[in-house]
């Protein structure tokens, strides 16, 4: 078993029909996906309370936080998707040997810009994974 360093991790998203690295990457998050359940305890049931799947699966979302560069061609683009939602195929590529990657699709994003003293301009992203989230298995 290996323990996989995160230098050199990657989010890319696409731009002009093309898949491109978001620059000034600082941390990624994959909020994980779950699958879906409902409470089905009955009063004739034991102690303690019982869950069936419904058969379907939440994706989750991924999460960004960058050194923003209003200026930057590849930046905009993520702003794009905000004035503009459009459906946006994305991957992730780990650090690992193998370079495992994960490719999904985000069908929206949340932009969010911090100004603070003594950092760098900072954005935080979050997409909603729209299907499949593309786990390596």
């Amino acid at each position: 078993m290996a323990i996989v360093k995160c230098k050199g991790t990657k989010l890319q998203h696409t731009v002009s029909a093309s898949l491109v690295d978001i620059a000034q990457t600082l941390s990624l998050e994959h909020s994980g996906s779950g699958s879906e359940t409902f409470e089905s305890t009955t009063l004739d049931g034991g102690t303690f309370k019982t869950f069936a799947q419904t058969g379907y699966s939440n994706p989750g979302t991924v999460a960004a936080e960058i050194f923003y560069d209003p200026a930057l061609a590849g930046h905009q683009a993520i702003t794009d998707l905000v004035s503009t939602p459009a459906d946006n195929a994305m991957k992730l590529i780990y650090a690992d040997t193998a370079a495992t990657n994960q490719s999904f699709t985000s069908a929206g994003v949340e932009f969010g810009v911090t100004v603070a003293m003594a950092d760098g301009l900072k954005a935080s992203i979050t997409y909603t994974v729209d299907g499949d989230p593309g786990w390596p298995t």
